[in-house]
């Protein structure tokens, strides 16, 4: 599972992410600092669930939040304000460790054939000897 900068500019402004990610006061964004944030949100939903290579779109956005989340705390952000977004994040981690939640994207191009309760045929039925 990747997250790349331009996953996380769907969520904040360019501006505000470097705001987030430059310490030095260079002006430019850090990407050292943002791939660090990255490893700690992966980290942390790993803590959870196995790492997929496909995920679904739910768990990439998670995984954007916390990478935010992890950004705003190296700010020193104050954590009251982000412990309601933890605790969301976290309930939908746990439905997805309990498989209440889908983690991958499933394959769904080929159709199933189902099993149907009545199988119709041309064939018409005989039912002479059914009332003997």
């Amino acid at each position: 599972m990747d997250i790349t900068n331009d996953d996380l500019l769907k969520e904040v402004s360019a501006r505000e992410l470097l705001e987030l990610s430059d310490f030095e006061g260079s002006g430019a964004i850090n990407q050292s600092v943002i791939d660090d944030s990255v490893n700690d949100a992966l980290a942390y939903i790993s803590s959870f669930i196995k790492l997929p290579q496909n995920p679904t779109p739910l768990l990439k956005d998670i995984g954007v939040n916390l990478t935010i989340i992890e950004l705003k705390k190296r700010n020193n952000f104050p954590k009251e304000a982000l412990n309601e977004q933890i605790a969301k994040l976290d309930a939908l981690l746990l439905k997805m460790a309990s498989k209440k939640l889908p983690v991958t994207l499933e394959d769904d191009s080929a159709p199933k054939l189902g099993i149907r309760a009545f199988r119709h045929s041309e064939k018409k039925m005989d039912l002479k000897d059914l009332n003997g």
